[in-house]
């Protein structure tokens, strides 16, 4: 990577990655998923910032084709340019904080149109996990997207409180999201006719709500840092978020 040319996003924002094109071939599926496979090295241990790229690219293993090759290789020139960035865990002084942030793109995987969800914790100012992947099913608006993915960050969320207490530890857990309409829907136990289709499975955060496992608040979407792992951002916003999310040199 030392003689590639540095790009300041892993993703294209002008670039539409589809799965397949009747009229062109599949081209190195092998070279492809060993590139991937050295990305997804990296996605695991040191470098959230290339998740959602890594995930959204792993699903054109079965049938790369040269646009899909050419994305793989910008998050390679990205990586030269942000070989440095490492993510820094230090001792935290006074009481303990879990802090969520949770996010939903709306259908914007354009073979499926599923929507794309993620989330990260940080302990204090540490973060300590994320994740990126699509929605398993088709969404019929914003509000139901984004209230599946917090379904998600809700069960991630019960999974730490549960680790706390087998330490013995009391942990205040927060979940920062952007869409009022999704907190709105996880706070009253009334729904509307729009959204009665939801499988019950989503409405667990209710029930974690009603049992005072954490708390929930609004944040405005320029800050919500989990916006890395829903979609491609240009330049200044992908390097808030990277920063937000503790990558320091």
């Amino acid at each position: 990577m030392i003689n590639l040319n540095p790009v300041k996003t892993s993703l294209d924002l002008q670039i539409k990655l589809i799965k397949v094109s009747l009229d062109e071939s599949a081209v190195d599926i092998t070279l492809y998923q060993q590139k991937l496979g050295s990305l997804m090295y990296l996605i695991t241990c040191t470098c959230p910032d290339i998740a959602y790229p890594v995930s959204l690219l792993s699903y054109f293993c079965s049938y790369p084709l040269a646009s899909h090759h050419q994305a793989v290789n910008r998050v390679f020139h990205y990586l030269s340019g942000t070989h440095s960035l490492g993510l820094s865990h230090y001792h935290i002084h006074g009481s303990l904080s879990l802090t969520a942030f949770s996010d939903a793109a709306y259908g914007n995987c354009w073979d499926t149109k599923h929507s794309w969800q993620g989330y990260c914790f940080l302990l204090g100012s540490c973060l300590v996990s994320w994740h990126s992947t699509k929605q398993h099913s088709v969404s019929t608006s914003t509000a139901e997207a984004e209230y599946m993915a917090l379904s998600t960050t809700a069960r991630q969320a019960s999974w730490y409180l549960i680790a706390f207490k087998e330490l013995d530890i009391r942990v205040p857990v927060t979940l920062n999201y952007d869409n009022t309409t999704a907190i709105d829907l996880s706070q009253h136990t009334i729904i509307s006719q729009r959204m009665k289709h939801i499988d019950i499975h989503y409405h667990y955060v209710r029930e974690c709500l009603l049992n005072n496992k954490f708390n929930i608040e609004y944040i405005e979407s320029s800050n919500n840092t989990a916006d890395i792992f829903t979609k491609a951002l240009d330049a200044q916003k992908h390097s808030k978020f990277v920063k937000d999310l503790g990558c320091t040199v």
